[in-house]
């Protein structure tokens, strides 16, 4: 195997980490020099998005890619820690506790990721007002916002949600996805008159 070394920089100084300077590697390990970048990149993209959702300032292209990119930053942990197996293993010796809460850890955030909650019967009340809404007929559903039918439609119609026939639903425009039924709420409410605001 063919060995290179690496000049790292002096990063953790100023936190008090101690300088290393040179890292041995080997063909077998060049996973090492991309797995971490990758981790720290797709680590930053996920953070920016998921701060942009949290705010709902998202564009729907970023919860796209926020979702997809998430599989991108586990696969890069997972092959970052899989070519640092030695140095885990160096770290957690003599260490049993560590070792055995990080895993202990792990273990409840895994399994915690399958348990749902349990709703009331009808669900939140705010999901319940929405499923209500979004299977109203057309002109029951511009009275709740209190416009007439036509411009209910055409509100829907700007929003990308076209609702041909009075007994027409939202639900059934937006196909059952919740953001397109959210966007035509949205867009009923911003047409509502500016004095019943």
């Amino acid at each position: 195997m063919m060995s290179t070394s690496l000049r790292l920089p002096d990063w953790g100084s100023a936190l008090g980490i101690p300088r290393v300077t040179t890292l041995s590697m080997t063909t077998a390990s060049n996973s090492r020099r991309w797995a971490t970048p990758v981790v720290m990149a797709s680590f930053a993209f996920m953070a920016a998005t998921g701060v942009l959702m949290f705010f709902h300032w998202h564009s729907p292209l970023q919860k796209e890619l926020h979702e997809w990119l998430g599989w991108a930053l586990v696969t890069a942990v997972l092959l970052h820690v899989l070519s640092n197996v030695a140095a885990f293993k160096r770290h957690f010796a003599g260490q049993r506790l560590a070792a055995v809460l990080l895993g202990a850890v792990l273990l409840v955030v895994a399994g915690t990721s399958f348990i749902r909650p349990a709703e009331s019967k009808g669900g939140s009340v705010s999901a319940v007002a929405v499923q209500a809404l979004a299977k109203a007929p057309l002109p029951a559903l511009a009275q709740v916002f209190g416009l007439s039918t036509a411009q209910a439609r055409q509100a829907l119609s700007a929003a990308g949600l076209d609702l041909p026939q009075d007994s027409s639903t939202l639900d059934a425009a937006a196909q059952g996805q919740r953001e397109r039924i959210g966007k035509g709420l949205k867009a009923l409410a911003a047409a509502l008159p500016t004095g019943s605001r």
